[in-house]
């Protein structure tokens, strides 16, 4: 995750966001991740499919587990 002040950038999307005092957008503890708005949004029922290899990339680098796949057969968003 790239830093600039308080601006990062989604590692779902990979688009600039606020991130700082007053303004925080959705921190997944499980993926030990921050996430814009809308990726937080538009995945509501799970991580579609097509963010899938970013997540697992991003799970492998952390040394975390993956977790178990919902009822969609997708990752849990938290």
């Amino acid at each position: 995750m790239t830093k600039d002040k308080f601006r990062e950038i989604c590692p779902i999307c990979g688009n600039k966001f606020q991130n700082g005092p007053h303004v925080y957008e959705h921190y997944i503890k499980r993926y030990e991740m921050t996430v814009c708005t809308t990726c937080w949004k538009s995945n509501w029922d799970g991580w579609a499919p097509h963010y899938e290899e970013k997540i697992l990339n991003h799970l492998e680098e952390k040394g975390l587990s993956v977790p178990k796949k919902n009822k969609k057969g997708w990752l849990p968003r938290d």
